[in-house]
């Protein structure tokens, strides 16, 4: 990610998976559905930011595959 700050968005993963994230040593399982929020730049998940050193690693995996999710940004 470049050091532009992503507006609001949200993006739903279409099918649950487990899987790697580029930079973080962790397996991750996300559940079908799971959203993605981002808020002013800050990656959310289940109504909470993620911790600094997943910020950055998340962000990427979420913009860089975008055959995963469906954008489902609401303007309200």
């Amino acid at each position: 990610m470049a050091n532009k700050v992503i507006g609001n968005r949200v993006f739903r993963l279409k099918y649950g998976k487990e899987t790697m994230v580029p930079g973080v040593p962790d397996m991750f399982t996300f559940k079908d559905g799971q959203e993605f929020h981002i808020v002013a730049g800050m990656m959310y998940m289940g109504g909470f930011p993620l911790p600094p050193g997943l910020q950055k690693p998340v962000t990427d995996w979420v913009l860089g595959n975008p055959m995963l999710f469906v954008e489902d940004t609401r303007n309200f």
